[in-house]
């Protein structure tokens, strides 16, 4: 924040056009660096349990498949905690219905390209930051499986 005298000679708080910017553009950034290790992810798959004999059947799951859990455990977060223009976001940006569609890729396209104004952009970067989370946690299990 800096600070500005106005005419009457009292000084207000005014943030910097570049932090006013940054603000604005950090959610649309987020969502196409998220956008591509999804991409990345979604073309390979995960060992899950290392073949171990509790796991038979499910040495290997494609992360496409791991996709509508992803969005089903967003919606349900965001049910609960009232944030009704997220939910909005997810059904009308990622064509998601519950426990039947959806897509990620998707969502990161509309908030990319600021598809949806009325969400606010720190509402964008919880859903971000939510997302980011899932896809760090998937990305793991690649790594180690």
């Amino acid at each position: 924040m800096t600070k500005m005298m106005t005419k009457g000679g009292l000084s207000k708080a005014v943030k910097p056009a570049a932090k006013r910017a940054s603000s604005d553009t950090a959610a649309p950034i987020q969502a196409m660096q998220l956008l591509g290790r999804w991409t990345r992810m979604a073309q390979g798959q995960i060992g899950y349990g290392g073949g171990c004999s509790c796991c038979v059947g499910f040495d290997n799951i494609q992360v496409k498949d791991m996709e509508q859990h992803i969005l089903d455990y967003l919606d349900s977060k965001y049910r609960a905690s009232g944030a009704e223009k997220l939910r909005h976001l997810l059904g009308a940006r990622a064509g998601y219905k519950q426990s039947e569609s959806g897509s990620i890729s998707e969502l990161l396209r509309a908030i990319a390209t600021q598809a949806d104004p009325s969400v606010p952009s720190e509402e964008q970067l919880s859903l971000l930051a939510d997302l980011a989370r899932s896809i760090d946690s998937l990305d793991e299990m690649a790594r180690s499986g």
